[in-house]
């Protein structure tokens, strides 16, 4: 689990310890949208959260150029998303943002 332990915060990890499915479904897609990501070679930021409403939600920040990318980025990582989970009673978000300068 490198990958749910490098991204998920505190309350997603405590979940996918309880539910194997989850967290299956978590390291083989936070791995897949991570190679995405790299190949883009925009700055981003990936983490998997554990939502104030108990949603899971896989939160991708993007230094994305236009629209376009930004959709295109969100679709394959959806689609990555739905390939891992297909047929698990698993329900994950997805979210892309632009990434906001440090500082």
């Amino acid at each position: 689990m490198e990958a749910l332990a490098r991204l998920g915060d505190e309350g997603i990890q405590r979940h996918a310890r309880t539910n194997p499915v989850l967290a299956e479904v978590l390291e083989q897609t936070l791995r897949e949208i991570e190679a995405l990501l790299n190949a883009s070679h925009r700055a981003y930021r990936l983490r998997a959260l554990l939502t104030r409403d108990g949603e899971y939600l896989i939160r991708m920040e993007v230094a994305y150029q236009s629209r376009e990318e930004r959709d295109r980025l969100w679709d394959q990582a959806a689609a990555a998303l739905e390939r891992v989970r297909a047929g698990r009673d698993v329900h994950v978000l997805c979210g892309i943002y632009r990434l906001k300068p440090e500082g």
